[in-house]
This record gives structure tokens, sequence and C-alpha cells, in this order.
């Protein structure tokens, strides 16, 4: 219910507010409105965990702001944003209900595709597509768990 409820609040905002043509664009807005939240709560749970004293010892030693967000801050949080992106992009390979009411005329993402494509019956192309993001998503799963030490070590 709350995916239908943003889905036509962002329709109507799309085309009485910003008075934006649908499609691909809008889309890709909607998508980063719903992402958006489940991103920051994880990048704000890595910085929270944070000690004040690397950034001021960054500052006594220096660093501009620039510099301490580039090899201090950002090193830090590197893990929490690539949390917040796989999460971020699990969420939109998804969703549907979004995708549905902010798509334009001929605009075609892949659960609008395979929604179409499942009206009729389940044949085997949907089986081949459905499979195909299992994998997707377990290559994703197999090498974030492979480089998520190194990550969290600072190698890269």
């Amino acid at each position: 219910m709350p995916e239908i409820l943003l889905g036509v609040s962002l329709l109507l905002f799309f085309i009485q507010a910003l008075n934006l043509t649908l499609g691909m664009l809008s889309i890709v807005l909607a998508h980063i409105t719903f992402s958006i939240g489940f991103v920051a709560v994880i990048v704000r749970a890595r910085l929270s965990g944070m000690d004040e004293s690397i950034f001021e010892a960054a500052r006594d030693l220096g660093a501009s702001p620039w510099e301490t967000f580039r090899y201090v801050t950002f090193p830090l949080i590197l893990p929490g944003v690539v949390a917040g992106g796989l999460m971020a992009f699990t969420l939109s390979i998804d969703d549907f209900v979004i995708t549905f009411f902010t798509a334009g005329v001929g605009v075609s993402t892949l659960p609008l595709h395979i929604y179409s494509m499942i009206k009729i019956a389940v044949t085997p192309e949907v089986n081949a597509v459905s499979t195909l993001l299992m994998l997707l998503t377990l290559t994703m799963i197999v090498l974030a768990s492979r480089f998520a030490p190194d990550v969290l070590k600072g190698k890269t």
C-alpha cells in the first residue's frame, strides 16, 4: 500500500508541480526518491560509529576539509556507501509499482517487461530472465563478500 501511495503521489507531483513528461527521467527521479532514505540510514550508521579524533588528527596535520574527506572520511564510510548502493540497486531492480506509475508511454524497464510477459502465462523466457536476475544477485553477493574484507581493512 505505501508503494501505491508513493507512486501516485510522485505521478501527480511530476505531472502537476514539475510539468515533467513521464519517461526514463521520471523513473530515475522516483527511484532516487524512494531509495535515498535507505542509503542515508546505512551511511549515517557508518558515520555515527566513527571517532572524531581521527578528523581532528587530520586537521592538526594540515589537511584541508577536502583532503580530510577524500583521505579520511570517504575510505571509512566506503563500506556503508557500497552497502547503500547495493540496497538501492536491489530495491530498484525489484520495484514494479512505482515504476508502473512513473513510466511514460513506450518506456519499458525490466520489471514492467516481466509483468507484461506474465499477464497471460509464465513462459520459458520469464523463467530465463528470473534465473539471470538470481545469478546477478548471487554474483553481487559473492563479489561484495569477497571484497568486503579488503575494503574494511583499508585495501582497495
